[in-house]
């Protein structure tokens, strides 16, 4: 759970509730951008207000949205003015981030933050499948799988079963019991190593499985989950995570990360149909061996992968699975993302990222074959390197509104050298300092900055944090 939480879902903020946030702030030292994570100024106040409440009706509108987030604006303010840079966020249940699209974080330019989640180990409720301690390790063992998959950030609850509460579901919601022994179910979860992200390149075109939600309007995807080819996903497309593969040495499953679906090689009609399916690291349809350049099912009938020629409606390519062959429809490269050279460049006409003796600026005056405007981008790591020095950008949060980035020594574990690409907005966030967002310098050869995140509506390409990453092999 996050410290420092401040819950109200009523139309006004209480006088003596904002007063006793300002008693904090102003008598204790313990408010500070080390000790708090975040504030929450309302739980569950969407779905309160538009499910349970009056804006339970045809043309409700944005009353309670605003209402909400006037809320957090007015705590938001208070908390900048006094130099503090900790996140102030608004939390509901998952179902109103799939019914309201304009909530969804992404689209806005935000990172995605769970701040409860977690199951119980007994008790009874209509809207609870099982409440048992095998249930809580399946929950577990599957939610940490999706989190490291999908680098979810989220606070599990609880911590240990309560002595105390309304319900036996509640109070049983701990991964320890209430004398502080973690649960064996608990305990067996095992998650394993980070995958290694890759792409899966059939000539200069990319195998990619379609995502749930369709990148242009959020509504949903009819093709979810089919597996296409179509060259690299460059700039702001929304379709990054399509292209974006995990490998898994140790069962040797290919896990979409755009789908939460494993590639699979399965038997229909006699013959066998390349899909994606809910992960088994048990199903020999969803085992592949890579060798002589072809991927091949491990399963009986040992096809391989085919991009075809044909089309789909969409002008996308087929791909299909069939008897191993010679044909170069069967040559397929694995490259790890942190290997895949890219481009980062800002605004519209050619400016690059790029690395000159230790620094780091962008310019539109380097070569484009040059090293030094070459990054790589791991989605798992959440690292960007430069390939002409082989260090990592690097940024510290100095004062209230900004802090310098640099190139350092590669370190997977170093906090500060954690990056995610936004492909709807053109954001590079910062992971770890939350609301803060890679900033370009107005003029070419000056220094980038941690700055927060410009969310305007219209993402204008001008602005300094627009940035578009494009694979170095679309330009062959």
């Amino acid at each position: 759970m996050e410290r420092g939480q401040l819950h109200h879902q009523d139309r006004l903020i209480p006088v003596a509730k904002l007063n006793a946030l300002k008693e904090l702030v102003n008598r204790t030292k313990l408010i500070d951008n080390e000790n708090v994570l975040g504030i929450q100024v309302s739980s569950e106040a969407l779905y309160r207000y538009y499910v349970l409440g009056p804006g339970n009706t045809t043309g409700s509108g944005r009353h309670g949205i605003d209402t909400v987030v006037g809320h957090l604006r007015t705590v938001r303010s208070y908390l900048r003015d006094h130099k503090l840079t900790f996140p102030v966020v608004i939390s509901d249940i998952m179902d109103m981030y799939s019914e309201v699209p304009r909530t969804r974080a992404k689209r806005a330019g935000k990172l995605i933050l769970l701040h409860e989640t977690g199951w119980s180990t007994a008790g009874e409720n209509p809207m609870v499948t099982e409440a048992s301690p095998q249930a809580q390790g399946v929950f577990t063992q599957d939610f940490l799988t999706l989190a490291a998959r999908q680098n979810l950030k989220a606070f599990y609850f609880a911590a240990f079963d309560l002595p105390f509460g309304s319900t036996e579901i509640e109070r049983n919601f701990g991964i320890h019991y209430s004398n502080r022994t973690l649960k064996p179910e608990v305990n067996a979860v095992h998650v394993g190593a980070p995958l290694q992200a890759v792409r899966l390149w059939a000539g200069d075109n990319v195998i990619k499985a379609h995502r749930y939600w369709n990148a242009d309007d959020d509504s949903v995807n009819k093709n979810f989950g089919r597996v296409y080819a179509a060259k690299p996903s460059v700039g702001r497309s929304g379709v990054l995570d399509d292209e974006i593969s995990l490998r898994d040495p140790d069962s040797n499953i290919l896990y979409c990360k755009s789908s939460n679906l494993c590639l699979e090689s399965s038997s229909e009609n006699d013959t066998q149909t390349l899909r994606t399916s809910p992960c088994s690291k048990e199903d020999n349809d969803q085992k592949w061996s890579v060798s002589n350049g072809k991927i091949a099912s491990q399963n009986d009938a040992n096809f391989c992968i085919d991009v075809n020629r044909p089309t789909t409606p969409d002008g996308d390519l087929v791909v299909a699975v069939s008897p191993c062959n010679e044909q170069p429809t069967q040559a397929i490269s694995i490259v790890p993302a942190a290997d895949e050279p890219l481009e980062i460049g800002i605004r519209s006409y050619g400016d690059v990222l790029v690395e000159l003796s230790g620094n780091v600026t962008w310019q539109n005056t380097v070569p484009s074959a040059s090293e030094s405007r070459q990054w790589f981008y791991d989605p798992v790591l959440q690292s960007i390197k430069s390939r002409s020095s082989r260090q990592c950008l690097d940024a510290v949060l100095k004062c209230v509104t900004s802090g310098p980035v640099v190139l350092a020594n590669c370190d997977p574990n170093n906090v500060n050298q954690k990056w995610v690409v936004n492909d709807i907005t053109g954001h590079i966030h910062h992971a770890t300092h939350i609301g803060f967002c890679l900033d370009g310098p107005k003029f070419s050869n000056g220094y980038l900055h941690l700055f927060w995140c410009n969310n305007d509506k219209n993402h204008n390409d001008t602005t300094h944090q627009n940035w578009y990453i494009k694979p170095v092999k679309s330009n062959a």
